[in-house]
């Protein structure tokens, strides 16, 4: 059975692997064990936007360094948390 040469660079890993069938070094190769966590499914939501308040949050997104869906996610749970307070 062959065994898996010790390699001095990624790229030497690249080409061994391009020309070489895994299989072939199965026996040489070690278990690992990983862990699997779950991360809860969020939900889509699409909202047509004109393209002036677009522009205007991707604008104020670039200010504050973060990306649009982020800022518009943050204000959306701000209105929430404010709209619960006031009933």
């Amino acid at each position: 059975m062959a065994t898996i040469p010790k390699f001095k660079s990624e790229e030497e890993i690249q080409e061994f692997w391009a020309t070489h069938d895994s299989a072939d070094y199965w026996d040489d190769m070690a278990d690992d064990e990983v862990e699997i966590s779950f991360v809860p499914r969020k939900h889509l939501l699409v909202m047509p936007l004109n393209e002036n308040i677009l522009h205007d949050v991707r604008e104020l997104a670039l200010e504050k360094g973060t990306s649009s869906a982020q800022l518009l996610r943050k204000w959306i749970v701000a209105g929430l948390q404010q709209e619960s307070s006031a009933t």
